[in-house]
């Protein structure tokens, strides 16, 4: 297509030619039983190749048994892998899309969430700080293990028909921890100098090459910036690849950014917004200027404009999509096609991608719950009889609905009563840094718009509007409203809800408390919407940690935010009583009381409560009549966009 004048051609990476340049990275996706693929991890990366993704990577393979780095982390290191790299090559290649293989060795950087009895390993017994993980110091026979496993593992992703395999050496994982003098204390062959903590990962190379010949692809994966204090800058990475591309060699270098092993470095492992789309891109421009290899790309490009300019620049050969097709994995035809109002954006909430992995559960996205459920929904057949739908309520839920509905041949229509669509996530958008949350009403709009729905505004519904419209089904998404707890003073006048402040309906005054029982988005963005006035803040939460539900990257960027803007944070208190100024908390675990005395308002994040008077009202006319989304019970967009779905699926 002439508006994207490099992202579709092909480009040469070895002996392999990729049809576009468009790379799912690789993402651990927890689509994993025993520790080998299951069937929802070929169909979620077929329709990934169906869509048009020209390369993917697939996730993390451990290459020994050493490298655990959650209990789902797939296995290189058995020929049990083989039939099923084969049924993922068979499921791509008829797409003409090729797949690599990640051989992975976390080295100290072992997730919490691994299984026990295992110890991370590394070059010297060097802590990591995140983890805290004390690892056992690496003996050389077992380098030398490690060493055959990934080729090993190598010969394996050959033997099952993929194109490729690429190194892990990004994040601070085994690779860049050999490479490091501040981790890398070893006085023997594979540390010291810099060739000498380079010997490890110039041995893997070469007994990979070995093992799979010149006629398949050998890359590696980065970070351009570890992005720490110990870690490893820019110039020091580009030494490294200059050794590597005139001592060995390689196919591509995967250009990516942050360090596992410290909270500000790791959330550029899935920077969330409000992070920049196309972050490193200037960093991997460094790669491409000064190296002879071609250089990938990936962080936050959740644009096919944004991955062209890259393109154009001369920054990259190849850009990593990998959340835009997680949310979006038609992306590539629709851009190439010319279809681009038609793509779903990521918005970059973390949610239900990496959010669900660190909580052990198959990732998804809350867009698109089709994601990760492809052998039930990908193929979404007509409805065996067409029928007209009344959807009440234009947020999350009842948008999805009408548009899943709309697309199995049912004749829509959706009543909202307020002048704009959205529910609570006109809401949410107005706390500082979730603009781009709102893109998912923006990307429901379309989709409404493209499945034919009927759409009314300004338009509440009562007995008589349904009477009128006469509709087979009717689904009640009106969401719900601010749930405040009993207790005494619950109905002072400087009592507020989150809605009434971002909205700009009330101001809480100068000394301003924020209580947060949920521990989600409300609660910190509500307070640093009020730090940013100015105010003194202090936001007590009954929860473990401040910002707890929310995905660790992008809690980790509003706790820092929080702490830049003195906002004081106290966790682990519940709410008793509001005297006046005076607010009562008392301890979780200990029952102590806490008091908060001369406060102008507490604004109260707790909740919500379902609106259900017109459902009963309407449930006694006898029509087929469903609730979906805080209309039902209230939780995420993530609940209720998979209720509208699932709910459509079956009318």
């Amino acid at each position: 297509m002439e508006q994207f004048q490099f992202l579709f051609t092909p480009v040469k990476v070895g002996r392999l030619i990729l049809q576009n340049r468009i790379m799912s990275t690789g993402h651990m996706t927890t689509f994993v039983e025993n520790r080998l693929p299951n069937d929802r991890l070929i169909a979620y990366h077929e329709e990934r190749a169906k869509g048009g993704a020209g390369l993917i990577v697939m996730e993390a393979n451990a290459v020994h048994p050493t490298a655990y780095f959650t209990a789902d982390t797939l296995v290189a290191y058995t020929d049990e892998i083989i039939p099923y790299y084969q049924k993922l090559a068979d499921a791509v290649h008829k797409y003409g899309t090729k797949m690599f293989v990640q051989l992975f060795h976390p080295g100290r950087e072992v997730n919490e969430s691994g299984p026990p009895g295992f110890p991370g390993v590394s070059p010297s017994a060097t802590p990591t700080a995140r983890f805290k993980n004390m690892p056992k110091e690496l003996e050389v026979e077992e380098i030398e293990e490690i060493i055959e496993g990934y080729a090993s593992a190598a010969r394996r992703v050959k033997q099952g028909g993929l194109d490729g395999v690429e190194l892990v050496a990004s994040h601070g994982y085994l690779f860049n921890q050999f490479w490091s003098p501040n981790i890398n204390f070893r006085d023997d062959q594979y540390g010291g100098d810099f060739a000498g903590r380079m010997r490890f990962t110039i041995e893997v190379i070469q007994r990979v090459r070995e093992v799979v010949g010149d006629d398949f692809v050998v890359g590696m994966r980065l970070s351009g910036d570890d992005l720490a204090d110990q870690g490893l800058a820019t110039d020091e990475i580009l030494q490294i690849c200059e050794y590597i591309e005139e001592t060995v060699g390689l196919d591509y270098f995967n250009v990516t950014g942050g360090h596992s092993s410290i909270e500000t470095a790791a959330v550029f492992i899935a920077p969330p917004a409000p992070v920049e789309p196309g972050v490193f891109a200037p960093v991997a421009g460094q790669f491409k200027s000064r190296l002879n290899t071609p250089v990938f790309m990936n962080l936050r490009v959740n644009d096919p404009v944004i991955a062209d300019k890259i393109l154009a620049s001369g920054q990259a050969d190849v850009v990593g999509m990998t959340r835009a097709l997680i949310c979006d994995p038609h992306m590539p035809n629709k851009a190439s096609q010319g279809k681009t109002e038609e793509i779903r954006y990521c918005i970059g909430c973390n949610q239900a991608c990496i959010g669900h992995m660190e909580i052990g559960l198959p990732i998804s996205c809350i867009q698109n719950p089709v994601t990760g459920r492809e052998l039930q929904y990908a193929q979404m057949p007509k409805a065996e009889k067409a029928k007209k739908v009344l959807v009440v309520g234009g947020g999350p839920a009842g948008m999805k609905c009408a548009v899943i509905a709309a697309q199995r041949g049912h004749e829509v229509h959706l009543y909202e009563k307020e002048a704009e669509l959205g529910g609570l996530v006109r809401t949410a958008i107005k706390a500082p840094n979730r603009s781009e949350f709102g893109d998912l009403i923006l990307n429901l709009q379309r989709e409404l718009k493209f499945a034919g729905v009927h759409v009314r505004l300004q338009a509440p519904v009562d007995e008589a509007v349904v009477q009128e419209l006469n509709p087979d089904a009717i689904v009640m998404a009106v969401g719900g409203v601010p749930y405040f707890p009993q207790i005494g003073g619950i109905d002072q006048e400087n009592v507020y809800s989150v809605e009434a402040v971002l909205g700009g309906q009330a101001d809480p005054g100068q000394r301003v408390v924020v209580y947060d029982w949920n521990g989600d988005w409300a609660g910190v963005g509500v307070a640093e919407f009020l730090a940013d006035q100015g105010k003194e803040v202090e936001i007590v939460s009954g929860t473990h940690v401040v910002a707890g539900k929310l995905q660790r990257y992008l809690r980790d960027v509003y706790l820092g935010n929080l702490y830049t803007k003195r906002v004081k944070m106290t966790p682990h208190y519940r709410i008793q009583e509001i005297n006046g100024s005076s607010i009562l908390f008392y301890n979780m675990f200990n029952y102590e009381p806490y008091q908060i005395d001369d406060v102008d308002g507490i604004v109260l994040a707790t909740g919500y409560i379902q609106r259900t008077d017109l459902y009963y009202n309407l449930k006694k006319l006898g029509k087929e009549i469903h609730r979906i989304g805080d209309c039902l019970a209230p939780r995420t967009a993530e609940n209720a966009i998979l209720e509208g779905l699932e709910l459509a699926a079956r009318l």
